[in-house]
């Protein structure tokens, strides 16, 4: 609906200019459409890609009902201005404001999700590096992701572009087949607590199996 309002008060608005006949009024009114069409084209993107973040599933409660009427509202006053000439500054603010507000509810709900989304595979990618057979391709990877989440995409591709970077973490962690034990063996590795006890023989296969026979070392 408010996509369908943008569209009706975009394509009034030169219709709008022409008919205005006083010099004055018509410049004002030329400035303030305008800034008008600045913002509807932002906030046109918006909702797009607002509308990927339900079709992806990455946010869907951030866009609140109060956001909605908010926008529509703003949206039909510069409609209606705009059919009548009598557009002005504090109508196109009004909207600008809407957009603004909408615009941070989309940032938040982006920086939430994109974190709780990643949070697990970039944890295991920086924790495991040392492991993987191909540390270029892992921190490319992880540089990838942790640069995506700090900046909203600007369309449904650079979403699903994300979002295949998770899965592609989620396959070179998995290449480990790691279980329990491994994790368990892993971790106090990490912290220098594991002993000649702990490479039982299915710790050693494991080693074997993934290659990391010359990575893992005894220290005293």
């Amino acid at each position: 609906m408010i996509l369908e309002t943008l569209k009706q008060a975009n394509s009034a608005m030169l219709d709008s200019i022409q008919v205005t006949t006083n010099k004055k009024a018509a410049k004002i009114f030329k400035e303030q459409v305008k800034q008008l069409g600045e913002i509807t084209a932002q906030l046109e993107k918006l909702l797009n890609i607002i509308i990927c973040f339900n079709e992806k599933e990455i946010s869907k409660g951030f866009f609140t009902q109060e956001l909605k009427e908010s926008l529509q509202t703003t949206v039909d006053n510069c409609g209606e201005k705009v059919n009548d000439h009598t557009l002005d500054t504090a109508t196109v603010l009004a909207l600008k404001n809407a957009y603004n507000l909408c615009k941070t509810a989309t940032d938040n709900a982006w920086s939430e999700s994109a974190n709780n989304k990643s949070e697990e595979v970039v944890s295991s990618l920086v924790s495991l590096r040392n492991l993987l057979p191909d540390k270029k391709a892992a921190d490319e990877l992880l540089e990838e992701i942790n640069s995506a989440k700090v900046k909203i995409p600007t369309s449904s591709k650079a979403i699903q572009s994300f979002l295949d970077n998770i899965e592609k973490g989620k396959q070179i962690v998995n290449g480990l087949n790691l279980d329990d034990e491994t994790e368990k063996f892993i971790n106090k590795v990490k912290i220098q607590k594991a002993t000649v006890a702990d490479l039982t023989p299915h710790i050693l296969q494991w080693i074997a199996d993934n290659n990391l026979t010359g990575i893992l070392k005894v220290r005293f």
